[in-house]
């Protein structure tokens, strides 16, 4: 990603340059930070450094690949970056769509809304591929899954 692509970043979040100096180094997003389940040493705050310091980003990079955007690093965050907004703009810019993304999409196309089993089914080939299933049980906390069923009427 080159410069003039960072500054479509910017735009696209409504972030200055000067606003990821305040990132303090605390590493709170990242030890919050799903991703580190798929990807060890997975650090937010790396991706707001190179932004700050118009460094290239790859397109392989575990964070922009796989985040899914569960604002968990912007609640922990002191300054409350909105990290998950910054990513979206990258993948955007880097034209990049995640497993989950695509699921997500797919959820709301068959039900207007996100249904998460079905995210669920749809990673998995993704998970088993990568090794990751062992982490379910850690997930499962993060989500809320729950079964469609009628509402009862008095």
């Amino acid at each position: 990603m080159k410069n003039n692509d960072q500054s479509r970043v910017f735009d696209l979040t409504d972030y200055k340059r000067q606003d990821f100096s305040v990132c303090l180094g605390c590493k709170i997003c990242a030890s919050v930070c799903t991703v580190n389940d798929l990807s060890e040493n997975t650090n937010p705050q790396d991706i707001l450094q190179k932004l700050f310091l118009g460094k290239d980003i790859p397109a392989d990079e575990p964070l922009v690949r796989y985040c899914t955007g569960c604002y968990r690093c912007t609640g922990a965050c002191p300054w409350n970056i909105r990290i998950p907004e910054v990513i979206r703009a990258l993948r955007e810019e880097l034209a990049i769509e995640s497993p989950f993304e695509k699921a997500f999409k797919g959820s709301l196309s068959i039900w207007g809304r996100v249904y998460e089993p079905y995210v669920l089914l749809m990673a998995i080939p993704f998970l088993l591929k990568g090794g990751y299933m062992k982490h379910m049980t850690r997930w499962m906390e993060y989500m809320g899954i729950h079964l469609p069923h009628k509402v009862k009427r008095a």
